[in-house]
């Protein structure tokens, strides 16, 4: 389980609360989602140690109900033509009120939350907004305890070498936009070969150090947008996630499995607008089943079906658990290009035992001007793999059986190598 940790801020004041506050009223008329009370720039906290007050947050000289500034949309700049400078680190994103990491009081409320989730039995988390955030602050909480991993929320900035260092591992998203402008977005077939010459998302982003997700929570769409890998993509999302699962480059990716929302700002089905409080449908029915989203077979979704509101479950569509095995066996070594007939088809070898192949797909909302391509059978394909039946387990419902000795859909390898 890797928990998002938020100790850059609180959130903003409901509009009860807004402004100074008015003699005789409550200074923490707000309700959160956990039913936790809190007001501007203060709360009232859960347990007693983690109440705070507005002069635990940076504010401006003699008003502590005011931030010292601001960063957001469209720059996220603090007057600096970089962030990774800490030039933000003392300003409210998005009117968050930003926790003051310099005092011992506020390192100690922050300590004690983590040490919260790790008794509970949380060994990973990801760090949000690390961007703004002290460094060294920051790690002299995260580091007291022994995680098993650590990675944070980064953008395209380019490294300066302490934050790996100190806190963790890169969240590297342009690895994905490149995989998705290949898959997706790109109407040149001639151009799909260079998929295999990926190497790096983020320039300066050694894979060491990064994580690769595929989608992400804070780059959703309302509607299904073929630059924007997420579920509303229908098929067309499927073979990117099942590339970056079978590209060997890459020692960590993550997976995403989630909901159906029609709007970006809903929680998981069960929690919808108005509510003050609520409870998720849950993922598994009554006889254990998953109520989950059926593996897509176009792209993109019907609107109807991308806009429902459900578990859609991606980590669990056709392929993905064959491919986990893949993997394993696979990850980290030498990709060699085979040579394919016909445009908008890619195949390599990955080692000596390890074989791709895939076909562009089409989007029948947003066509890309080559039409359907159709099934390659791959029949006559030199693939160069030792002679023997393989298994496409890129196709397989569930994860291969160690001890199988067949498979649903095969590729048989001739003496040759050839299919």
């Amino acid at each position: 389980v890797i928990v998002d940790i938020i100790t850059n801020h609180i959130a903003t004041p409901c509009q009860a609360a807004r402004g100074h506050p008015v003699v005789g009223e409550s200074t923490v008329p707000c309700t959160g989602w956990n039913g936790s009370t809190y007001g501007n720039r203060r709360i009232s906290g859960a347990r007693g140690w983690d109440a705070a007050s507005p002069e635990l947050f940076h504010h401006r000289p003699g008003d502590v109900l005011s931030g010292i500034c601001g960063v957001g949309a469209p720059s996220y700049l603090c007057g600096s033509p970089i962030t990774t400078d800490c030039s933000c680190c003392k300003c409210d994103l998005y009117g968050l009120p930003d926790w003051n990491t310099e005092l011992q009081e506020v390192q100690e409320i922050h300590y004690r939350h983590l040490e919260e989730l790790y008794d509970m039995g949380v060994t990973m988390v990801r760090m949000d907004a690390a961007l703004y955030q002290d460094v060294g602050q920051t790690s002299r909480v995260l580091n007291r305890f022994p995680w098993d991993y650590v990675y944070m929320e980064w953008w395209g900035e380019y490294p300066v070498g302490i934050h790996d260092k100190y806190v963790g591992n890169y969240r590297d998203v342009a690895l994905t936009w490149k995989i998705s402008n290949a898959l997706a977005v790109e109407k040149d077939l001639t151009k799909l070969p260079e998929l295999l010459d990926l190497s790096y998302g983020v320039f300066g982003i050694g894979d060491d150090k990064a994580l690769y997700p595929l989608a992400y929570h804070d780059k959703r769409t309302d509607e299904a947008e073929p630059s924007v890998a997420t579920y509303k993509n229908g098929l067309e999302y499927h073979q990117q996630q099942k590339f970056l699962l079978a590209w060997p480059k890459t020692t960590k990716i993550l997976l995403w499995g989630g909901f159906g929302w029609s709007d970006t700002q809903q929680g998981p089905p069960g929690c919808e607008p108005g509510q003050e409080l609520c409870t998720p449908e849950p993922v598994f029915n009554d006889a254990g089943e998953a109520a989950c989203m059926a593996t897509p077979t176009i792209s993109p979704l019907p609107r109807e079906q991308a806009q429902k509101r459900q578990w859609v479950c991606e980590h669990r569509w056709t392929g993905v658990a064959g491919l986990l095995g893949f993997r394993r066996a696979c990850r980290g070594l030498p990709v060699s290009a085979v040579p394919s007939t016909g445009q908008g088809r890619l195949a390599f070898k990955v080692g000596e035992k390890c074989f791709v192949a895939l076909v562009r797909g089409t989007n029948e909302r947003w066509p890309q001007g080559y039409g359907h391509l159709g099934n390659w059978s791959l029949e006559g394909l030199a693939v160069g793999l030792p002679p023997g039946r393989y298994c496409d387990v890129a196709a397989l419902p569930t994860r291969l059986a160690r001890d199988a000795t067949s498979c649903p859909r095969e590729v048989v390898v001739g003496p040759a190598g050839v299919v």
